[in-house]
This record gives C-alpha cells, structure tokens and sequence, in this order.
C-alpha cells in the first residue's frame, strides 16, 4: 500500500471511530468512577475511561459491518460502502476493541466483566436485531450509557461503610438511559427516509415526526429529573458547582430539542441532524457534571473544555460529510442560516 493508500485507509477507519461522539462514553465512564466511594487511583480511573471507549469503537465498527446494506442505499459515501473499509477489516476492527474491553473488564474484578457482557451483548443486539424494532431499540442503545456508568463505579467499587452512593448512582444511571435513549431518537429523526426504505421500524417511520418528537421531550424530561435527584441526593460539598452545570445542560437541551418542535409536522434532515449534534455536546457536559460532584470542579474544566472543544471541532469537520455525503456543507450545525438556505422550511 503506498502512502496515499495509507492516508485514505486511516481516513476511512477514523469516519468511522466518528470523533465527535468519541469523548463521551470514556467520560461516563470515568464519572462512574467519580462517583464512586473507593480509592481514585489513576490507573483505575484510567481503566474506566478506557474500556467504554474501546467498547464504543467497537460498536461502531460492528455497527457499520450489520448496516453495510442498508447504507449502501442511504448513505454510500461512508467508508463500507464507499469500498475505502473493507467489511471483513470492520469486523475484525470491531471484534479487537471488544478483545481490548474484555482484558480491562476481566483485570477490573467480576462486577466490571459482568458489566462488560452486559454491555457487549447490547452492542451486538443493537446493532444486529433492535435497531429496526422501534423504541425497544433505542431503549437497549439508551441503556448502554448507564451500563457505562455502572462500569466505571464497579472499576474503582463502592465501599459497603458509605452507602450513600447508591442512591446518587441509581438515579444518574436512570438520567444517562433516558438522556442515550432521548438522542438516539433524535438520530432516527434524521433517518427516517433511509430508514423506511431499508425496512427499518424506527418509531419515527412507525408512528409519525411528531410522535416521536413527543416521546424525545418525556425522555429529556426524564432525563433532567433523575441528574436532579442526582445532585439533590448527593452531599452538599459539591453540589453548587453541579447544579449551576446543570443549569448548562437544561440551556443546551432547549437549544437542541426547540427546531424539532417548531418543525415536527415535516422533519427536515438538517434539522433533525443539528439539534443531535448540540446534544452530542450537551451530554458531554451533563456527563462533566458528574465528574465534578465526585471529583471536584477543577478535573470537571480540566477535562470538559478540551472534550468539547474537540467534540465541536470534530462535528464541524466530519460530521456533515460523514452523514450527508462530501457534496454538502461543511457543517451547517453551527449556522443556522445556511441550514435555513438549505432545507429547512
């Protein structure tokens, strides 16, 4: 393979890590073990952000090898289709992470391998036979943010002396299955011609836009509710600092989910494309949220900032192209106008 063989090879492989959705999982990860009364050693807390991320990359190699048809007919820029990613090299791809997940889980103790199982198995039933079954689909997908959760709690352990915790944990798992679920919704919005003529079941294609945008507002508000009760539940230490990022995410979701109402009736692709991409920033900092209750404000900045600037720069490179093929613009997520000029009447 010769360097520009190379180049477009590592391309391909890096559309499909897809970088604006890379930061999350690891930092729910990583709150879990935030949130968690044992020992905050590094390497614990390194091990809770790294085996989510590997576990997410292999669910987007092994995601992208089940859909390979269906995207060969909505979205054939992508890197199987477009034949820059061979499908047996996803697979295999897909099948190192979870090797990866599984070392990490196995060296964490029974509670994280049994979350990992856990979290492989909805990956897989995900990807191969829920995606097409309506909102049981997005409830597996919803539910593997707070199986990411509960990994990063089980890494570092809670200690059976302080059970005051659990109660915080349940509610932020709670939070994370209906936030995951909410903006897996919301992608399906984006998909709906795609996904009917692929014989795809979304909620979106079975019961209508605006059901769907209904379900997507109970969800988020779900969602607030339980990262409330979180916070309310937590000591009162560092619960100024958590209720005022609190106070961001609630901004930000009504920023996001607000275009999809005034626009339910008819849902254009742009619309539902860039209220996901201010929710994929959104939940960055909802997952920083936790971070900082456990860990203090100062890790929270230390690693939101750079999460999210990275998130946004990423979606403003890739994601249009990734998602819409390389002929649109090169993001309208961040300019409404353009979007407006495009398709979104």
């Amino acid at each position: 393979m010769n360097a520009a063989g190379a180049v477009r090879a590592l391309r391909a492989h890096v559309e499909t890590w897809r970088p604006y959705t890379l930061w999350y999982v690891g930092l729910v990860g990583l709150a879990g073990a935030a949130l968690a009364d044992g020992p905050h050693h590094p390497w614990l807390l390194l091990s809770a952000w790294a085996a989510p991320t590997a576990g997410w990359l292999g669910g987007h190699y092994l995601g992208d090898y089940f859909d390979r048809e269906l995207d060969a007919g909505s979205k054939p820029h992508r890197p199987i289709p477009s034949g820059r990613l061979a499908a047996r090299t996803a697979l295999w791809c897909g099948c190192a992470c979870f090797a990866v997940l599984a070392l990490l889980a196995v060296l964490g103790g029974w509670g994280t391998t049994s979350a990992a199982v856990l979290a492989a198995f909805g990956i897989v039933a995900y990807s191969r036979w829920c995606k097409a079954r309506g909102i049981a689909g997005n409830l597996v997908r919803g539910a593997l943010g707070a199986i990411a959760l509960l990994y990063g709690t089980l890494t570092v352990g809670l200690s059976p002396q302080q059970p005051s915790a659990v109660p915080v944990l349940l509610a932020s798992m709670f939070a994370f299955w209906a936030h995951d679920t909410m903006s897996n919704l919301v992608g399906a919005l984006r998909d709906i011609d795609g996904d009917r003529a692929g014989g795809y079941r979304t909620l979106p294609v079975r019961r209508g836009a605006p059901f769907a945008v209904r379900t997507v507002l109970a969800l988020y508000a779900g969602t607030v509710a339980a990262a409330l009760a979180a916070g309310l539940l937590a000591g009162p230490a560092r619960r100024a600092g958590y209720l005022a990022t609190l106070a961001v995410v609630v901004a930000l979701g009504v920023a996001a989910l607000a275009p999809l109402v005034a626009h339910r009736a008819d849902m254009p692709v742009l619309v539902a494309l860039r209220a996901h991409a201010v929710l994929v920033v959104e939940r960055v900092v909802l997952a920083s949220a936790l971070v900082g209750l456990g860990l203090g404000v100062g890790p929270q900045l230390l690693l939101a900032l750079p999460m999210v600037a990275l998130t946004w720069w990423a979606q403003r490179t890739m994601r249009a192209g990734h998602e819409l093929g390389t002929g649109r613009p090169a993001l309208a997520l961040a300019t409404p106008r353009r979007a407006a000029m495009e398709d979104v009447s």
